[in-house]
């Protein structure tokens, strides 16, 4: 009995043991575990939710993310850069390899290009100028820019058809190619293009290649007495047999003409007329008098004629600008919604004859000396007011002799505008 208590004592003692050897050990476990998790790392786990991690729930979550910074007022994502210059540029030509230049331009807008100083402008290629035009200014043998006016019919096109070219060679002999690209918001429209390039480099390459270069001379051989401004040719180029002003096609179509009287007051002297001029004070003189009618037309010009065939004139009083030359300025504004191109030599310049009644009985053609205008080919677009700068050599009149201005293009029946001079001391 005694040894059997004694077994009993000694398994309790036994249990007792081992329980606490139990409850120790799974404490010390348990806290391993908790120092081995990270914080933050707690799984949060709801019915119908899937398993997230807190930190990822953290990130995702917008109430634990930073307050986003505030969008600006316009923003755009991923746009498409376009393949137009608009705005300003500067494009530095390589003159090894072809250059094209494209440039957008919109309607009620213009698009000035500029180039370097040290090289001007020997030739201009329109591609269409219905769609797109150069202005060519008063001064433009000499200067450095040109700028581009739209056509009504240069509007944006989703096939592209509407685009145009201008091609111009240089006097170096660099050639660039102008591509507009119609556009139909203003601030895409290439406000200014300034085109660099080194012309030694361009003379070198063009003489190692075997082609022309310094097209023109150094600075340009003065403008011929008889070469027309309205050519494409902006450098002047001696001709060897100019054709006569006014000569039309024998089996032309039909023309029609309007005629104007120059203002018959006593001719506006200039400082100088005394002495004879050279060619090169004559074309400063008439470049100077045209751009002074067109900035101010109502201080320079006769009253606009009533509109005949599409057409108005408008003349300026006689200028003598020696004891032999006078100038004269005739301005031509299309009045119809198309446009309209003057017959080659037109404006012309004759002396008419009249009997003691004042109808016309004769007339002989004055051929002018030098020629200036705002416009190429005689186009008048519709709308538009084209100047030009007439110098002639004064004829003598007699009593019943008089100067006028004949104006004529072809659309419409032969039907010309004269304008009269009048003066017959001028």
């Amino acid at each position: 009995m005694p040894i059997n208590l004694m077994n009993v004592q000694v398994s309790k003692l036994a249990l007792a043991v081992f329980l606490a050897a139990a409850i120790l050990l799974g404490s010390s476990e348990m806290e391993a575990q908790a120092q081995l998790r990270p914080i933050g790392s707690k799984l949060v786990k709801k019915r119908g939710q899937k398993v997230i991690p807190a930190a990822a729930a953290g990130a995702a979550s917008p109430a634990r993310s930073p307050a986003p910074t505030q969008a600006p007022p316009v923003s755009v994502v991923n746009l498409a850069e376009p393949d137009y210059l608009s705005g300003e540029a500067r494009v530095t030509v390589n003159p090894k390899q072809p250059t094209v230049i494209r440039l957008g331009l919109a309607q009620n807008a213009v698009s000035i290009v500029e180039f370097p100083a040290s090289d001007g402008i020997y030739y201009i290629h329109e591609g269409n100028p219905k769609l797109a035009s150069v202005f060519h200014s008063p001064t433009k043998e000499t200067d450095r820019s040109i700028t581009i006016y739209p056509g009504e019919s240069f509007l944006p096109s989703r096939d592209g058809g509407a685009a145009s070219a201008i091609s111009l060679q240089m006097r170096s002999g660099l050639v660039l190619i102008l591509e507009l690209i119609p556009v139909a918001e203003l601030r895409k429209n290439a406000h200014r293009c300034v085109v660099t390039y080194d012309r030694d480099a361009v003379i070198s390459a063009r003489r190692t290649a075997g082609l022309a270069y310094d097209l023109g001379g150094e600075g340009g051989s003065p403008v011929p007495m008889n070469s027309r401004a309205v050519s494409k040719l902006v450098s002047g180029v001696p001709q060897l047999e100019p054709s006569p002003v006014g000569t039309q096609p024998e089996n032309g179509p039909s023309i029609s003409s309007v005629y104007a009287d120059v203002p018959g007051s006593k001719p506006v002297r200039v400082k100088g007329a005394d002495k004879r001029r050279t060619e090169v004070e004559i074309s400063a003189l008439a470049n100077k008098r045209l751009a002074e009618s067109i900035k101010e037309p109502l201080k320079h010009l006769a009253p606009w004629s009533k509109p005949d065939h599409g057409l108005e004139l408008a003349v300026s009083r006689v200028t003598e600008l020696d004891p032999e030359t006078r100038l004269v300025v005739v301005g031509v504004r299309n009045v119809t919604t198309a446009n309209l191109r003057l017959v080659p030599g037109s404006p012309e310049l004759q002396v008419q004859t009249s009997d003691s009644g004042g109808n016309g009985i004769q007339t002989t053609r004055i051929d002018p000396q030098y020629v200036e205008s705002t416009t190429l080919e005689g186009l008048v677009q519709a709308g538009s007011i084209a100047y030009y700068a007439l110098v002639y050599k004064a004829p003598i009149l007699g009593i019943n002799q008089n100067i006028r201005v004949l104006v004529a293009h072809r659309e419409a029946a032969d039907a010309p505008i004269t304008w009269n001079i009048g003066d017959r001391k001028n």
